[in-house]
C-alpha cells in the first residue's frame, strides 16, 4: 500500500490479529479515564467518622449562627444516620446505601433538618478546599427559586456544570413565561446536567411520585431524576420553635 494512503477497515483488520485486544484495551483505558474524573470530583477526606462527625458539628453550628440563631448545632438520632450516609458517600465508602455515582436528593417534612445537612456538607466541602489549596470545585448552594431567577436572566448552560446543592427543590414555578414564550427553566437544566453527567444534589418536601407528576416535572424528567438522584429520606418532625 502506498505510504500516506488510508486504510479500509478491512485491510486494518486483515494486517492487525490484535485488532479486538487493541480495541478492548482502548476501551478500557476510557473507562478507567472517566472512572477517575468521577473519583476527583469526590473530596478525599482522610478521617475517622468519630473527627468527621465532630467537625460536622462545629459547621452546622456556624451555619445556624449565620442565620442569627445563636444555638449549637446537635446531632441525634434522627440526623445522625443521614450524617453517617453523608461521611460514607464522602469518603467513597461501599457501605453508603445507595448508588455513589449519583448525586443525593434529600426528603423529608418541613424543617426536619434537611437544608442544614446539606448547607453544612457545602461549607465544610468548600472550607476544606478553599484552606489546603485543593483542586476540588466549590459547591454553590442555591434555592431552587433563586436559581429558576438566574437561569432566566443567563440560561441553563451557565448551570450545566457547575457543582449545585439545589434547595427546596420542586417549590418554583415549574414554567415561566417571558415575552410570551412559556419555558421550564429547572427541566431545562436538568436535562443539561443529565446529559453532561454532573453530580447535583438537592433537599425537597416532596416524594420522587410528585416529583415525577404531571403537575411537577413530568414523566421524562422523572426519569432523569432516578438517573441523576438517590433519594433518601430524613426522618423526624420540625425543629423550627
Amino acid at each position: 500500500m502506498e505510504k500516506g494512503k488510508a486504510q479500509s477497515l478491512r485491510e486494518v483488520i486483515s494486517t492487525n490479529q490484535q485488532f479486538f485486544q487493541a480495541l478492548q484495551k482502548d476501551a478500557q483505558e476510557m473507562v478507567a479515564h472517566e472512572k477517575e474524573k468521577i473519583r476527583k470530583l469526590r473530596l478525599p477526606l482522610p478521617l475517622a467518622y468519630a473527627d468527621f462527625r465532630s467537625l460536622f458539628c462545629e459547621f452546622g453550628t456556624i451555619c445556624l449562627h449565620n442565620r442569627n440563631q445563636a444555638k449549637n448545632f446537635v446531632i441525634d438520632k434522627n440526623n445522625e444516620p443521614m450524617i453517617e450516609q453523608l461521611y460514607c458517600y464522602i469518603t467513597n465508602n461501599s457501605a453508603f446505601s445507595g448508588d455513589l455515582n449519583k448525586g443525593i436528593m434529600l426528603q423529608g417534612k418541613y424543617g426536619c433538618g434537611k437544608t442544614i445537612l446539606l448547607e453544612t456538607y457545602s461549607l465544610l466541602h468548600n472550607h476544606i478546599s478553599r484552606s489546603f489549596f485543593l483542586n476540588q470545585p466549590l459547591f454553590t448552594f442555591i434555592k431552587s427559586v433563586e436559581l429558576q431567577e438566574q437561569i432566566v436572566k443567563q440560561s441553563a448552560s451557565v448551570f450545566a456544570r457547575r457543582p449545585l446543592i439545589i434547595d427546596e427543590f420542586g417549590r418554583e414555578s415549574k414554567t415561566v413565561q417571558d415575552y410570551g414564550n412559556v419555558s421550564r427553566p429547572i427541566s431545562e437544566l436538568l436535562s443539561l446536567r443529565s446529559d453532561v453527567g454532573v453530580v447535583t444534589h438537592g433537599t425537597t418536601n416532596f416524594t420522587f411520585a410528585t416529583l415525577a407528576s404531571d403537575e411537577f416535572y413530568g414523566g421524562m424528567i422523572g426519569d432523569r431524576l432516578k438517573v441523576m438522584f438517590n433519594f433518601i429520606t430524613l426522618n423526624g418532625e420540625s425543629r423550627r420553635v
